[in-house]
């Protein structure tokens, strides 16, 4: 498998606790990323680089880690110290104990699953604060409308004031109406 061929490999960036041993090293650390080729991890400890080592992955809520077999491809220390270690290591996997790749590729298919629902989840609660700026948007308005409106009606009304205060003419108390008395015969 060419290097391109190893790369099309989907990586999952999840963290589990590995160690790694050889005939004369063990290193411990945390995963940076995983896929059913290898690992990229962090340790505090050093490894020979193109060392053939057993790879012990500690899953979460499973027994027993999942063993893989393969070599050492990188053990380099960082730039700047990562809060996991102060190396990165790669290794490549070629074989795995028993049934524990597929083990491995159920448990990377949960880790996507679980991506893909908080994806969601996240989206979703997009929506509902993106719905719930939009009512508050839309009450605003309501709002400024039915005042802009209760300011029309009391300028209507007050201007109907005047035009029947024009009417009764000056002089003529508000409340008198024009009528005739009657005469007493």
């Amino acid at each position: 498998m060419g290097e391109s061929d190893r790369r099309l490999r989907t990586r999952y960036k999840v963290r589990v606790p590995f160690t790694l041993k050889s005939n004369s090293e063990e290193i411990q650390g945390v995963t940076r990323n995983v896929s059913l080729l290898g690992i990229s991890a962090y340790s505090d400890s050093t490894i020979s680089n193109s060392v053939p080592v057993q790879c012990a992955l500690h899953i979460p809520h499973q027994q027993k880690p999942i063993i893989a077999h393969g070599t050492v491809i990188r053990c380099e220390p960082l730039p700047d110290r990562h809060t996991d270690g102060g190396n990165e290591v790669g290794v490549f996997f070629k074989q795995f104990d028993g049934t524990h790749e597929q083990d491995l590729d159920r448990f990377l298919r949960k880790v996507l699953d679980d991506e893909r629902l908080a994806i969601q989840a996240g989206f979703k609660e997009l929506r509902r604060r993106a719905a719930a700026r939009k009512r508050k948007k839309q009450r605003a308005v309501d709002l400024k409308q039915k005042k802009k409106e209760e300011r029309l009606r009391k300028r209507r009304l007050r201007q109907l004031a005047k035009m029947r205060a024009k009417k009764r003419g000056p002089g003529r108390p508000k409340g008198s109406k024009n009528k005739k008395k009657k005469s007493a015969a």
